[in-house]
């Protein structure tokens, strides 16, 4: 009988109390032949109403969500088997076995997904009154909107001296405001449109006497690749990061208490954050913001999606009781569950005291993990300012401090992490937002990224006849060159070569290490072959910024070119930045077992050849934080920990090597200089003959007087030889050449 009494609906908040008065200076006020309640309330009410308003927006996303899933699932019972129990599982119920009566919620053949939808749907008396999820009437849905109603009046006041988001915390704040603060509207009327706006796809109207032009923006899109990006589907982005932002917040503070922020303070712009007044200026805004605020969730995405057996946080617990690598050590208490004896029933548990371990991933969350430190960022947008990014390490990315302190919920681990920033993320839903306005790649992992994608893009033009951004990617060299580049596959083929045009083919040429393309770091699995050929690619890289140039816009090719160019050269520093970064790891200094004694392993030489002691560049201590200060994380840390396409430290350095030196780069900078060369000769050929005639004209004078070359000096000096090459062009008639400043003596 106590096990089912257990299982009651009882709320622990029920028949509660409070001992403290919810309101004060209660007055009855009569307006209009109206008589109005005015009052104020105190600490205690205040933070009572906090709570209604948060819990008020989890019970609508909840039954919205089981309200869509009954919906499909009308006919499945509620247990572990089936989804409809996972789902309430999800939502905090304990749900019984398959014909078992263990949990809370009723496991029987009439308690269906369509007898719960019944209880939710129905004219009157229900929560909704249909099952359109727009067009519904209800008490629920009044709320709601009084709900958003109240957030839109808090973002109407001058606040005082704003402030800039300067960390990840802000800047998810920012989005989930983001929707509720006027210059929305103009984000995506006037901001959002201006990238779509195409004159050559406007149509003309006719009316009163004159013609005016007409743009559907509607059903407007860019052409790009991998696929064409909609100004529906862009709208829908934006307003699926923005409510998705709130779903990344709440997990990680939690949902707030009397010591912390309430979760219904985030879209109310509570901290005081800056939006911009107009729409092109917001869109700018946000796209600075999601560049600098992807990459830390992307990390924080791919550590958490991996459990502690390939060296990931999925396990790992963070949350208000979970101490961090700030906290002074202040509990010795024994841990019983981790000493607990496995051998034989007789031995008894050997309990010691010790230091209660902190979490890498809490520690994270609070910028305090070793070796992960943020840099001091005072400001973003258009006049960025960091204090602490470095300077002898040119390549390296800012890193963004993440923000989270007050801490209000339970213990969690990071799988509920991974989860909410999956959804955040989705299917590739943000990248394309990035494409509206690109930005020319000033990090390795930017480069980086842009090579790969520009690579592939390239060869699947190639390769499938043809496509339209590859296509119009030529008709940019053609352009810029003036047709005088008279083949520019020869470029595109020498872009794909370097770097690389698949990432799951492993089409190398067996001892020829100098064919290495850049994609032989980010490949889908290892390539296995013998130690002597010297090719050790493999799923070593994935950026960060993957998401910056994942879609490339036809009409940006121009500057795609730009970038193909005149980068190159930085691109190869960068990657000789990591080269040597990678070599100077000391791996006496992070503690690797293998290498304490370095004799082998010595600073400057790590992975130079087998000296690194450690069994996998994963179990290496020091490959992870290197990589993470340049904006990397391991593409595939489960594989490169396999036996079978297990790598070292040594794989890494020599094929990073391999890319340094291949011949493939070097036929990209020729290439690329031959195309300079191109696009100048004809200044060049110009300048020269103008220099030449000045020269002739010089060497006449030295020979002959002007008079006997028929020019009329209109110098008033009587010393000929001081004549410059500037009045020669302009005795002429040159016209505006004589202008050259460079002609000046």
């Amino acid at each position: 009988m106590c096990q089912e009494l257990a299982k009651a609906y009882l709320s622990v908040y029920d028949s509660e109390t409070f001992g403290a008065e919810l309101i004060k200076n209660l007055q009855h006020v009569s307006s209009v032949g109206k008589l109005e309640i005015k009052y104020d309330l105190t600490d205690e009410g205040t933070r009572l109403s906090k709570v209604f308003l948060t819990v008020l927006r989890t019970i609508d996303v909840s039954l919205h969500t089981l309200k869509s899933n009954c919906r499909v699932l009308q006919k499945k019972r509620i247990n572990k088997d089936t989804d409809i129990g996972r789902l309430f599982a999800e939502m905090g119920y304990v749900v019984s076995n398959f014909d078992e009566q263990n949990g809370e919620l009723q496991d029987k053949s009439d308690m269906t997904g369509e007898h719960i939808l019944g209880r939710l749907i129905r004219r009157s008396g229900r929560v909704y009154s249909s099952h359109d999820d727009k067009n519904y009437e209800g008490a629920l849905k009044d709320l709601v909107t009084h709900l958003n109603r109240y957030f839109e009046v808090c973002h109407f006041p001058i606040r005082p001296r704003p402030r800039t988001p300067c960390n990840v915390y802000e800047m998810l704040v920012w989005l989930t405001g983001l929707p509720h603060n006027p210059v929305y509207d103009a984000l995506l009327e006037d901001g959002l449109s201006a990238p779509f706006k195409d004159p050559a796809k406007q149509t003309k109207e006719a009316g009163d006497g004159f013609e005016f032009p007409v743009f559907d923006l509607q059903t407007s899109h860019i052409d790009a690749y991998p696929s064409n990006i909609t100004y529906k589907n862009t709208a829908r982005t934006i307003d699926h990061i923005c409510s998705k932002a709130y779903d990344v917040l709440a997990p990680i503070v939690g949902h707030g208490n009397a010591s912390t922020v309430y979760a219904c303070d985030f879209p109310s712009n509570t901290l005081n954050l800056k939006y911009p007044a107009g729409g092109e200026d917001c869109l700018n805004t946000l796209l600075d913001i999601l560049r600098r605020l992807l990459p830390q969730l992307q990390y924080l995405f791919h550590r958490c999606n991996v459990t502690d057996t390939y060296y990931g946080w999925r396990n790992c617990k963070y949350g208000r009781d979970v101490p961090t690598a700030k906290w002074p050590c202040s509990d010795h208490s024994s841990d019983k569950a981790t000493y607990e004896a496995t051998c034989q029933t007789k031995c008894k548990p050997k309990c010691k005291t010790t230091c209660q371990p902190t979490s890498p991933l809490m520690s994270y969350l609070n910028d305090c993990l070793s070796a992960h430190l943020p840099h001091q960022i005072v400001t973003v947008g258009c006049k960025s300012e960091c204090k602490t990014c470095p300077s002898n390490s040119p390549g390296m990315p800012c890193r963004m401090p993440f923000g989270f302190r007050g801490f209000s919920g339970s213990t969690k681990t990071g799988m509920d992490i991974c989860e909410s920033i999956r959804l955040f993320l989705g299917s590739g839903l943000v990248s394309s937002l990035l494409c509206l306005i690109p930005r020319p790649p000033s990090t390795l992992p930017e480069h980086f990224n842009f090579a790969l994608q520009l690579g592939n893009m390239l060869h699947k033009g190639k390769s499938s006849g043809g496509n339209g951004v590859s296509a119009a990617f030529i008709k940019s060299i053609e352009s810029a060159s003036i047709r005088l580049y008279e083949n520019p596959m020869e470029l595109t083929d020498a872009l794909s070569g370097a770097y690389g045009n698949t990432q799951s083919d492993h089409s190398h040429t067996s001892g020829e290490p100098k064919h290495a393309p850049l994609s032989s770091l980010s490949m889908n699995n290892s390539c296995m072959l013998p130690k002597t050929d010297n090719i050790f690619c493999g799923p070593y890289l994935q950026s960060l910024h993957q998401d910056s140039y994942y879609s490339l816009a036809e009409k940006h090719c121009n500057l795609y070119l730009s970038w193909a160019i005149y980068l190159p050269w930085q691109f190869w520093n960068y990657l000789k930045t990591l080269y040597d970064s990678f070599c100077s790891i000391s791996c006496q200094d992070w503690g690797c077992s293998g290498c304490l004694k370095g004799d082998k392993c010595k600073t400057g030489k790590h992975g130079t050849d087998y000296n690194c002691r450690c069994w996998s560049v994963v179990k290496c201590r020091g490959v992870q934080s290197t990589f993470y200060s340049y904006g990397f994380a391991f593409g595939d840390a489960k594989k490169l920990l396999d036996e079978n396409e297990l790598r070292y430290c040594h794989d890494f350095c020599k094929q990073l090597e391999n890319i340094l030196n291949s011949q493939f780069f070097k036929d990209l900078l020729q290439k690329c200089d031959e195309f300079i060369f191109t696009i100048r000769q004809p200044f060049i050929w110009l300048n020269v003959a103008l220099w030449s005639l000045s020269l002739f004209y010089l060497i006449c004078v030295m020979v002959g007087r002007l008079d006997v070359l028929h020019i009329k000096s209109h110098l008033r000096i009587p010393s000929s030889h001081k004549i410059t090459a500037q009045s020669l062009l302009a005795a002429a008639q040159v016209g505006r050449l004589a202008k050259i400043s460079y002609l000046q003596p």
